[in-house]
């Protein structure tokens, strides 16, 4: 004890207990005060009963000796607030120059343990600028993976860990995972495990004590704690088929997530909900493992509607390399008919349109979201929707190829429904209409009041037409896509699939025929089938023979016009859709028109020389 001080205590101007607490506050000794903060002993006026200490917010501040004795925490020279104080460039410049060094520096001050918040706190502002904290974090942290003493964790709720370094650190995250008692506890360290992996020496055997562990914990409680035990499971099984791994569990068979899906499988959507995004893949992907053929594809059709998010993209992809698609397709265009689509489905087909949706994508698929952002809207509370009224509103190209194909009555209503849905404010409405008439020019006047369309709203063909076309419907649906698939499974067992040409082309032909039925199913939708009876002759109409004659050259030539699909160049039937049609109706005998002519920018006059009505 100072001599100074012994004097204070004999003469009963001090306590012993203080002046042994004053004996470690000599000047220059840095301090904490719970107040005051961060402070550095200035000097001692022992005969005025009193220190002077340099706070960093306050120097020279004076404190009576009996207060500054309860309330003065001394540090240590090496401690990282005492360099802070006293050198606090040098402490700035290793944040710098070596940030996994700062935060062992950080850690061997606070007991080796040490929350990220608490961190944070302890550097900002001084050491690390408070701007810039968040770009250094992540920084030291790529330095600290290779600082294996140095325990960085994977939640923020979770601390920091310094270990002595002759510690085996997969010796330690066994030890952790055997210790936890809980089911919770397990998860915290088998994660740890994952993200650290790469510390263990010898992972196949070192880890088989937890591998036998979770099966041991897995037939105890996956009854009782479905959820957290398939996610125990998984996780296991991501530790086993790392490449540094590749165990198998010895002397006892290991429960399966399978073998539990089988006996929740009325909880599967619910325990799906539950677990982490990155493990939804291989939940999934268990599926065709758990149940038989039909089965799991129900199953998984029937989460597309009960989960969200990360979900859909993990089941949408399971069925697809399960050569599942067409089944996929065909609920897709029911869900989508009737309204029966989540949020995050409909987001899904939105961003999948040149993918695995692209069958599906057509300006149904708008409709569908409109419905869904309306009934949001009505329904008042908190928007279930935002997310999808953003894809809706806010991407450049998707209205505009959404109704690209789509017929002139349909897209007429589609505008008009745009225009007057009070889920859009003017703004929108005006972005939305822009991108459509930028996609089909002729519905500009759709922006003006009481605006007609411009071109007939129905597809028009004949009933033979209207025949054949359900026809090939039928032949691609009941024949060539069920072939297809026979084909895409027979090729699967040729062997590896990245190599095999047999299945990359069954695979593309699905593709195309997906997309044929769905054209076909679309134009059906809007065709309205006729005999062309009852045809006027006034003038040039649906359902007309014309008789042109040439002006350059007297030439005299007929053409029939008929439906979209009834086109016959080698009879000169042409389909009222085409250019020439077009030129032609509303024209009456006598008058001339400039039809189009074989050369690739000409055209030719010629003059109506007679009208006579189609006869079958």
């Amino acid at each position: 004890m100072n001599s100074e001080l012994q004097k204070l205590v004999a003469s009963a101007k001090l306590s012993s207990t203080d002046a042994e607490k004053l004996s470690k506050l000599e000047p220059g000794t840095a301090c904490q005060h719970k107040s005051w903060g961060l402070g550095k002993i200035a000097e001692w006026d022992l005969l005025g009963d009193r220190l002077i200490i340099d706070f960093e917010t306050k120097a020279g501040h004076p404190m009576k000796l009996s207060f500054a004795a309860d309330s003065l925490v001394p540090l240590a020279d090496d401690h990282i607030l005492s360099r802070r104080i006293n050198d606090l460039p040098a402490l700035q410049k290793m944040a710098k120059e070596d940030p996994a060094g700062l935060v062992e520096l950080a850690l061997k001050s606070s007991e080796s343990k040490l929350y990220l918040d608490a961190l944070e706190k302890l550097l900002t502002p001084k050491i690390v600028g408070t701007g810039e904290y968040k770009k250094w974090w992540e920084n030291a942290k790529k330095e600290l993976k290779t600082s294996r003493h140095i325990v960085v964790p994977t939640k923020r709720a979770d601390p920091l860990v310094l270990r002595a370094q002759d510690q085996k650190a997969g010796e330690i995250m066994v030890r952790n995972f055997l210790g936890s008692r809980e089911l919770r506890g397990k998860l915290a360290a088998m994660a740890a495990i994952i993200k650290d992996l790469d510390l263990f020496e010898n992972p196949a055997k070192e880890l088989q004590p937890v591998f036998l562990d979770v099966t041991h914990m897995a037939r105890k409680s996956w009854k009782l704690q479905p959820r957290e035990t398939i996610q125990l499971v998984l996780l296991r099984e991501e530790v086993r088929e790392a490449d540094s791994v590749k165990a198998n569990i010895e002397h006892e068979s290991p429960i399966s997530v399978a073998e539990m899906m089988r006996d929740l499988r009325g909880q599967l959507a619910d325990i799906a909900n539950a677990l982490p995004s990155a493990l939804l893949g291989r939940f999934y992907r268990e599926l065709p493992v758990a149940f038989p053929e039909g089965e799991w594809v129900k199953d998984a059709l029937g989460h597309l509607t009960r989960t969200g998010g990360r979900a859909v993209d993990e089941i949408t992809a399971v069925l697809d390399t399960n050569d599942s698609l067409d089944v996929l397709t065909e609920f897709l265009k029911k869900a989508v008919r009737n309204r029966t689509l989540s949020t995050d489905l409909l987001i899904w087909i939105a961003r999948e349109r040149k993918g695995l949706a692209e069958s599906v994508f057509d300006m149904d698929l708008g409709n569908a979201i409109i419905s869904a952002l309306e009934d949001d809207h009505v329904a008042g509370g908190p928007k279930k929707t935002a997310r999808l009224y953003d894809a809706f509103a806010d991407d450049k190209t998707l209205v505009g190829e959404m109704v690209a194909d789509a017929a002139d009555q349909d897209l007429k209503l589609f505008a008009k429904r745009i225009l007057n849905s009070p889920v859009f404010d003017e703004l929108t409405r005006r972005s939305l209409m822009g991108k459509i008439i930028k996609s089909r020019p002729e519905m500009e006047k759709m922006m003006e009041e009481n605006a007609e369309a411009q071109r007939d709203t129905s597809l028009i063909v004949s009933w033979e037409s209207l025949e054949r076309k359900k026809k090939e419907l039928d032949d691609i649906t009941t024949v060539q896509i069920p072939q297809n698939k026979k084909d895409i499974q027979i090729a699967r067992e040729y062997g590896d699939l990245r190599e095999n040409f047999e299945y990359k082309s069954a695979r593309q032909q699905q593709a195309v025929l997906l997309r044929m039925q769905s054209k076909i199913e679309r134009e059906l939708r809007n065709a309205q089938g006729t005999d062309f009876a009852d045809v006027g002759t006034d003038q040039v109409s649906i359902g007309n023979v014309v008789d042109i004659i040439d002006n350059a050259t007297g030439e005299k030539e007929t053409f029939t016009i008929l439906g979209a699909w009834d086109g016959d160049p080698e009879k000169n039937i042409i389909s009222y859709l085409s250019e020439t049609a077009k030129v032609l109706i509303g024209k009456v005998v006598g008058d001339e028109a400039d039809l189009p002519a074989d050369t690739a920018h000409g055209s030719r006059k010629v003059k109506i020389a007679a009208i006579r009505p189609y006869k079958v």
